[in-house]
């Protein structure tokens, strides 16, 4: 192996180290996100009393907007940066490029999953016979109109707790699953791990 090969390849190395850095944060940053929006679902619900305590609530609003914000923003950074990884491994003709580019399909479908539908479509009513399907980001407007509702029947009740902890819970299992299909690619393409056959690959 040439000098040049061996200065190409630590060039490589040192990039995908890098992306995987921005990766973990990203990462951290959405699990924290979605975390953070099912603290202020329970706070709400059965904490605080959004007309007696105000200073509180107030506070809470301004989380939640800087959650839908950030919500929206870091899955689109997270997709750029692994769409980066698959390039440069795609260049460097490294192995565990299929592990990253399933990671990538799944950051699309987290990025469709977080974005907060029912506000574009106008919609916050369970019981509309306008209904869409929500993402898993809500507005403030749309947490207030729910949070204490006591919903009646079997049917009301999936789709509340669905819409409030269910779906959050998913996009925190999509989000998973993003992270150990990436960090087992990176890893083979680093050489930290011996070459293993894809699972899904025939």
């Amino acid at each position: 192996m040439t000098q040049s090969t061996i200065a190409t390849a630590a060039d490589y190395a040192d990039a995908m180290l890098t992306a995987r850095k921005a990766k973990n944060v990203l990462t951290g940053i959405i699990a924290a996100l979605i975390l953070a929006q099912l603290a202020v679902f329970f706070l709400l619900r059965y904490k605080f009393d959004p007309e007696a305590h105000r200073r509180a609530v107030d506070y809470l609003q301004y989380l939640l907007g800087g959650i839908d914000f950030l919500g929206l923003i870091a899955p689109l950074v997270l997709g750029v940066v692994l769409l980066l990884i698959v390039a440069i491994m795609l260049v460097g003709r490294l192995i565990g490029v299929s592990r990253l580019v399933s990671a990538f399909l799944w950051c699309v479908v987290l990025g469709a999953l977080l974005f907060p539908w029912q506000a574009l479509l106008i919609n916050q009513s369970f019981t509309s016979t306008e209904f869409k399907i929500p993402g898993v980001l809500y507005t403030w407007a749309e947490l207030l109109a729910r949070v204490r509702a006591h919903p009646e029947g079997i049917r009301q009740m999936l789709l509340f707790w669905s819409r409030f902890v269910g779906w959050p819970v998913l996009a925190l299992l999509v989000l998973v699953t993003i992270q150990v299909s990436s960090r087992r690619g990176l890893r083979q393409a680093l050489g930290e791990v011996p070459p293993q056959p894809f699972p899904h690959a025939s």
